[in-house]
């Protein structure tokens, strides 16, 4: 099966935002004359203050208008989007001391399956794709699902999973339909699973540095331990409908090397050293090798996060969905923000984040990240919302980007900051107006951060250019009215360090 490309077409569209159908449930979104963007609109409420920074999520679901990564601001503005393709885990992280964007890119199989085939795509700050992380496998050790055609699948990595290393290395995820004898719990002896693994490799020759998977840790991990999985009868009996009991979400690391997963029916974190053995479970209902508090709960949780490390203490982040499939709308999913201590074998909740105005119970997807400066973001998965917390809970913002669980969404979402530097030039549309004797103007400039105005030049030939007007940067399309019905014109992004923002020369329209 081929990976969508990852191209941007041009179109000239007017500007309007179309209102939610209740029979379709289209979300509203925004167009531009001067670009194809097509981006949602917004519905963002605010409270306080918010941290710097854009936010960084992908639309996906049945009824997204546009299956898309975005960064937009708070403002409902548009800074940079991709062309067309199922993506997931999108935000900025750092390579070799560089900012850089990355991105799951390939083929994701909704639940009951959840996991996905595909590629992790980095991109640099001019959004030129640097480095294809990928992985292959033998097909006669390494299956799929039979309905898909292995021999076109090009790499098996999941989109759980996309985390750069301090070492410059990267984490991943895969899924692997294998045979396994089921009938330890209630299935059959010839039974199939869905194996869960991980792997650490190097960005630039995919060379696998670390491998892990828990069919080989049955001993530690017994699937008997599976929590409020899909009933046994239902799975397992053939390759397409294996039993994906452990459903690996998250990967990090400690300090030590060795490693941070999380699985979602297991209701459980796990610290894997780096000879491959369970070090230690905390399981969110039990506490499996730790003793609760007596406040910490979790369940089908996602985005397991070392945050700091100090001695026998582990301070450890993480979404707790608290919702699955099986068991949803009975508790209000949280960011958890927890400590363990690994002599005492205590768990301790420090801070848990709901907005007690606005509920959510999200199935699947979502992650919890912690800011510089303390404040939380939630992606609230499967719930197409974005929230951001001051330290002590309170809401501070929610950007809302589709109806309903499940109908939109984005498998996580982010505050970060970034600056763009696109190689492609700005985009000019000018339409005369010969009532008035005017030229209206519009520019944009996908993935820019950094120009403030716009030069317009006019003229008559291509060689033949006067300054016609400079005007303020007024969001993602700036308009601007100039006098005189103007054949040519281009225009230049200014700023402090703006380099390669000149537009190509076009002839202006009799009308828009």
């Amino acid at each position: 099966m081929p990976l969508p490309s990852f191209a941007l077409s041009v179109l000239i569209c007017s500007l309007q935002a179309f209102p939610v159908s209740a029979q379709n449930y289209t979300w509203p979104w925004q167009t531009y004359k001067s670009s194809s963007a097509e981006p949602p609109s917004l519905n963002i409420t605010k409270s306080g203050p918010t941290s710097p920074g854009y936010l960084f999520f992908d639309q996906n679901g049945q009824y997204a208008h546009n299956y898309s990564l975005f960064i937009m601001s708070d403002d409902n503005e548009l800074i940079w989007q991709s062309g067309y393709g199922d993506y997931g885990a999108f935000r900025t992280q750092k390579f070799e001391g560089k900012p850089v964007l990355t991105f799951f890119n390939g083929v994701s199989l909704s639940e009951p399956y959840g996991w996905g085939y595909g590629i992790i795509q980095i991109l640099d700050d001019s959004y030129k794709s640097i480095y294809n992380v990928s992985l292959t496998v033998d097909e006669g050790n390494f299956l799929t699902l039979p309905e898909l055609d292995a021999s076109q699948i090009e790499s098996y990595l999941d989109m759980h999973e996309s985390q750069i290393t301090a070492q410059d290395t990267i984490l991943v995820t895969l899924y692997n339909v294998t045979k396994y004898d089921l009938s330890s719990v209630g299935g059959p002896q010839d039974g199939w699973v869905a194996d869960s693994l991980f792997y650490e490799l190097d960005i630039k020759t995919n060379e696998i540095l670390f491998k892990w998977s828990v069919l080989d840790h049955v001993d530690q991990i017994p699937i008997s331990d599976v929590q409020q999985f899909y009933p046994i009868a239902d799975f397992g009996k053939n390759q397409s409908v294996p039993y994906g009991y452990f459903h690996i979400n998250s990967v990090d690391k400690f300090d030590d090397g060795s490693y941070l997963i999380s699985s979602r029916y297991y209701c459980s974190i796990f610290k894997i050293s780096k000879n491959g053995t369970v070090e230690w479970t905390l399981q969110g209902q039990t506490g499996g090798d730790f003793e609760l508090d007596g406040q910490l709960s979790f369940c089908y949780q996602h985005d397991a996060r070392v945050r700091r490390e100090l001695g026998s203490t582990v301070k450890i982040s993480l979404f707790n969905n608290a919702n699955s499939e099986i068991m949803s709308g009975v508790n209000q999913t949280k960011g958890v923000f927890l400590t363990l201590d690994t002599e005492t074998m205590k768990a301790t909740l420090d801070h848990a984040y709901t907005d007690p105005q606005d509920a959510v119970y999200a199935f699947s997807q979502g992650n919890t990240q912690l800011l510089d400066d303390g404040h939380v973001i939630m992606g609230y998965g499967s719930t197409p919302k974005i929230r951001e917390f001051s330290a002590d809970g309170t809401t501070l913002m929610t950007a809302q980007f589709g109806p309903g669980d499940g109908l939109i969404f984005s498998y996580r979402a982010y505050r970060q900051p970034w600056v763009g530097r696109p190689k492609e030039p700005p985009s000019v549309v000018a339409c005369r107006d010969e009532a008035s004797n005017s030229t209206r103007v519009y520019m944009s400039w996908l993935g820019a951060t950094e120009h403030k105005y716009w030069d317009i030049f006019a003229g008559d030939s291509d060689n033949s250019f006067t300054l016609a007007s400079q005007v303020g940067r007024t969001g993602f399309e700036t308009v601007a009215t100039i006098q005189g019905q103007v054949p040519m014109i281009r225009v230049e992004a200014r700023g402090i360090g703006i380099t390669g923002g000149v537009s190509n020369v076009i002839s202006s329209q009799s009308h828009c």
